[in-house]
């Protein structure tokens, strides 16, 4: 039933389930047709408003809270944030490159080069306040004549730009910096360049030379102490030794200020694994990312090595949180595993919960894992819908449950960025709930899980607690409610990590419940007695105008439920109409490793 005011403005429609009880025809217990009760008449509604995902997770993070469980961690697009920035958002006709950072006034900065090849010639930036809307702010670097140390014309190019927020609020932005012509050989005019921004990316100081050298890929990173590193590729060698390279660093203990070893001075060689080829010794480990693991001071890097095909490595400084000083032929650090699997252009992130993110490409796809709070074992690839024809992304936290990830579609020129949730273990707030399809009680610090990849329809789910029930919140943001969508709901206990008895599901619309199972070997008909109410914002399969979405409440009685140790497995999972399903673990397999604990029952 719908209800409008006196507007005529569709505001909510409530529809009551109580006690669903799934009988068997004969009383058959593996068969039969569930039973709906009859339909309540809904109250005068009020103005039904669906919680997103980016509202949620609120609460407080404990550092390495779920090191324990990252094994069921995973990761989902955001559709809603999808967003393909091309000139109009960037000002470039062919952006590359890019690098993402939110500045400490809660807005964006991303820098990129524009070059149709892989190399650019001059870096520029934009900033928004919404990952959105874009304003171009032009050349950060920019490309200008010289006389090259040969004494010919030539000119220098800015290539790889990265930046760095510091912990007072400070950007710096740094770029490998080489003669374009010979660049190779003329290493007196390569080199790494900072700049400075005080005011959140709307002015910068003057370019400082910090490092001078062929090299790529400069990356920056501050520690606790306020020590900041500048990694780079390495390149002085490459034209004596083709492939030989590595990654050195320079450091500054001043905020930026001043760099050691000074300008002109051999570089602290940090990251450097030898090989052989054709009889030949080079070294490689370029193009790094490095982070400091959550409580502790170890460094974890990751890098690509370029061997005839490309790898991703990682390096380990040890609880010193230093790395060894090397020299030129020498490997190091001892603490590495090399070659672990194919890929390139590696960025390293981890949230406050443990889980390390890794983005890098493949077969030019942006690809994700997830790995422990080690940086030591890693998950298997999460490929995002609509990131494809395109290589060397990065990624930027954007708080404890979401993270950034930016990467080239050369085919469309432009720029692919999409916010990526966190799914992990969630705690059941203990609570009072009125199963009455409202969502007052629940708050934002509640732990949500998400679903929503694959279109703009995309729901949360909530969990809270009682003596008696246990009660799920799932609301679906959805501008176009049929009457063929609908959320299924999972529960298992936590043994064997695959289904058996005590396992559960039940179909949900907006308009109620179209289905209850319970596992027997397969899903057959079965009894939850589960009370339920449904509310919605919208008309539903009518295409002419556009809905808000809707809530699904469930009270579900514990004594039906098997919990052990305090928890239970979830997944769940949203079926759009003619977008397929889209859920946390694939719904098709009877394995239950990557389902999510609800813990603290």
């Amino acid at each position: 039933m719908n209800f409008k005011n006196k507007n005529g403005i569709i505001m909510l429609s409530l529809v009551t389930m109580c006690m669903i009880s799934a009988c068997k025809k004969g009383g058959n217990e593996t068969g039969g047709d569930v039973k709906i009760p009859p339909v309540e008449q809904p109250k005068e509604p009020t103005v039904l408003q669906i919680t997103p995902i980016g509202d949620l997770n609120g609460g407080s993070a404990e550092i390495n809270s779920h090191a324990d469980v990252i094994l069921r961690s995973s990761l989902k697009m955001d559709f809603r944030s999808f967003i393909g920035l091309g000139k109009t958002e960037l000002g470039v006709d062919n952006p590359r490159y890019p690098r993402i950072k939110k500045m400490a006034n809660g807005s964006y900065i991303i820098f990129y080069h524009n070059s149709p090849s892989t190399v650019g010639a001059s870096c520029d930036y934009a900033i928004s306040n919404d990952l959105k809307k874009w304003t171009p702010k032009g050349k950060i670097f920019e490309s200008f004549p010289i006389t090259d140390s040969g004494g010919a014309a030539n000119r220098r190019a800015f290539s790889t730009c990265d930046a760095l927020v510091l912990s007072n609020g400070d950007i710096l932005a740094v770029a490998s910096y080489r003669a374009e012509n010979r660049y190779t050989q003329l290493t007196k005019d390569a080199g790494v360049v900072i700049r400075r921004s005080k005011d959140n990316g709307n002015t910068w100081s003057g370019p400082i030379q910090i490092y001078q050298g062929v090299n790529w890929e400069p990356y920056l990173l501050q520690l606790p102490s306020g020590e900041i590193h500048c990694y780079f590729t390495d390149s002085n060698r490459t034209f004596v030794q083709s492939n030989d390279t590595g990654t050195a660093m320079v450091q500054s203990s001043d905020n930026g200020n001043t760099w050691s070893p000074s300008f002109g001075s051999t570089p602290y060689y940090v990251l450097r694994t030898e090989h052989t080829v054709n009889g030949n010794k080079y070294f490689n480990n370029q193009m790094p990312s490095v982070i400091k693991l959550n409580n502790s001071n170890e460094l974890a890097a990751a890098m690509e090595a370029s061997i005839g095909g490309y790898y991703i490595s990682f390096a380990y400084s040890g609880e010193s949180g230093q790395w060894p000083h090397l020299n030129v032929d020498q490997q190091g650090p001892v603490d590495r595993n090399d070659l672990d699997f194919l890929g390139s252009a590696p960025y390293l992130r981890q949230f406050k919960s443990g889980e390390t993110i890794l983005s890098y490409n493949q077969a030019s796809r942006f690809r994700l894992k997830i790995g422990d709070a080690k940086a030591r074992n890693f998950g298997d690839d999460y490929l995002p819908p609509f990131f494809t024809g395109g290589y060397w992304g990065s990624l930027e936290l954007e708080d404890n449950h979401q993270i950034i990830g930016v990467m080239p579609n050369t085919g469309e020129k432009e720029i692919s960025l999409a916010k990526f949730i966190l799914n992990h273990s969630i705690k059941a707030t203990q609570r009072a709930v009125a199963t009455d399809g409202n969502n007052n009680e629940w708050l934002k610090t509640d732990e949500a899980l998400f679903v929503g990849e694959n279109s703009q329809a995309q729901a949360t789910l909530r969990a809270s607690q009682d003596n008696n029930n246990l009660y799920f919140l799932i609301e679906v943001l959805d501008e176009s409610i049929s009457t063929a969508d609908f959320v299924t709901l999972f529960l298992s206990p936590t043994t064997n990590n695959t289904l058996g008895s005590g396992a559960y599901k039940m179909k949900l619309s907006y308009n109620g419940i179209k289905e209850s199972h319970v596992y027997n070997g397969g899903w057959v008909n079965g009894n939850l007695d589960a009370t339920i109410k449904t509310a919605y914002r919208g008309t539903p399969s009518q295409n002419s105008d556009k809905d808000h979405g809707y809530m699904i409440e469930i009270a579900v009685p514990r004594s039906k439920l098997n919990i052990q140790s305090g928890q239970l497995l979830v997944n769940f999972s949203i079926t759009e109409n003619g977008q397929g399903e889209d859920s946390i673990a694939s719904a098709g397999t009877t394995s239950t490793l990557k389902w999510i604990p609800v813990v603290g029952l």
